[in-house]
């Protein structure tokens, strides 16, 4: 089965949103929440019922007359299968419909792996995760340490760890080993698509701060995930957050991804927290957005003291009656978080809104 069609798919996409919240839904219900017809809300359910993704979830009474049919969406229609690329890992899931996760695999990756190698590990690890679960594979997302082109898929990243991957079209490699669509993108990104996919329409004006061996951020504005002129939009570990501060491997100093770094190997559980704190209040005050996620290993690691400096900063740093109220949240998926994020832009390509995925020839 293809990606909805450019006529329909908008509003089925919409419907799906909806029914991915959880809770069974009417036509009546479904209308009102889409402002549009409930014959309307009657031709896009029965498209999708046609193609599997949703299905009658029993009935309703609530006074005389014919019950009311609820819908509901059948998370077990469609699976992917996301990746989660680091230097030393491939962090694996293979997820349903609704970005819940099935299955996971982690495999380490030898030090100085070669593309070719690379390749090979990452598409044994996507075989593997596909025989788990049931319903149509979509597809392979990949989430890696950037910069990466979403459009081409290659990796355009020089950083230490990651020298052997400049300029490899990850994704066509990926792509002639498996015969199945593939994406790939920068693992910010990818946190953040899974973020939004597991709750439509919440993450409208949105940072996500993902830390991980590094800092960094993906932005949602208007609804709209910014990638920038260069797909490098999102470098926040390297704001300088300390004039003349730790050497940073980009060649400056004082970079928040060294200074974050180097308080964790002193033990300074609170620098490091206020340093995450200082970026996050820059990110809001510049693009205005109402609620930042914090996620990745490192966050999870030191929650406590993070969450608490960076809500103290919004509170502080935004003080006064012209200024919004931001809601701080910590991801929900652990671990998974990136490799789920890039399941779920696989599903988002196919079910929501475009993104870089690309198949065999037709």
């Amino acid at each position: 089965m293809g990606p909805l069609d450019r006529v329909a798919g908008a509003h089925d996409a919409a419907v799906l949103a909806v029914a991915r919240r959880g809770e069974p839904v009417s036509r009546a219900g479904l209308a009102d929440a889409l402002q549009v017809t409930p014959q309307a809300i009657s031709k896009i359910l029965a498209r999708l019922i046609d193609r599997g993704l949703m299905a009658e979830a029993g009935t309703i009474s609530s006074g005389p007359g014919k019950p009311t049919t609820l819908y509901s969406i059948v998370p077990s229609s469609r699976r992917a299968v996301g990746l989660h690329l680091t230097r030393t890992r491939v962090h694996g899931v293979v997820t349903d419909l609704t970005g819940r996760v099935l299955e996971r695999l982690v495999t380490p990756i030898p030090s100085g792996t070669a593309v070719p190698e690379l390749i090979a590990l990452l598409a044994e690890t996507a075989r593997t995760l596909a025989a788990h679960g049931d319903g149509e594979l979509l597809g392979v997302g990949v989430g890696m340490p950037g910069p990466v082109d979403s459009e081409t898929g290659v990796h355009l990243g020089v950083s230490p760890g990651t020298e052997a991957w400049h300029d490899a079209a990850i994704r066509d490699l990926l792509l002639a080993e498996l015969g199945l669509p593939v994406l790939v993108d920068h693992d910010s990104r990818s946190a953040l698509v899974g973020e939004s996919w597991s709750q439509p329409g919440l993450l409208h004006n949105a940072v996500l701060l993902l830390v991980e061996d590094g800092i960094g951020a993906a932005l949602c504005l208007d609804g709209t995930i910014v990638r920038g002129a260069h797909s490098r939009a999102g470098k926040a570990g390297h704001m300088v957050v300390q004039m003349g501060g730790e050497p940073c491997t980009c060649g400056r100093r004082g970079c928040a991804q060294a200074e974050h770094l180097a308080a964790l190997r002193a033990g300074d559980e609170q620098r490091a927290a206020d340093v995450l704190a200082t970026v996050v209040l820059d990110l809001v005050r510049l693009v205005d957005v109402d609620r930042v996620v914090l996620g990745g290993r490192s966050v999870h690691a030191h929650h406590g003291p993070t969450m608490t400096a960076i809500r103290a900063a919004i509170d502080e740093g935004l003080s006064g009656p012209d200024s919004g109220h931001v809601e701080v949240l910590l991801s929900t998926r652990g671990v998974d978080l990136i490799a789920a994020g890039a399941a779920c832009e696989v599903l988002e390509h196919e079910y929501g809104l475009p993104t870089s995925l690309v198949g065999p020839e037709q």
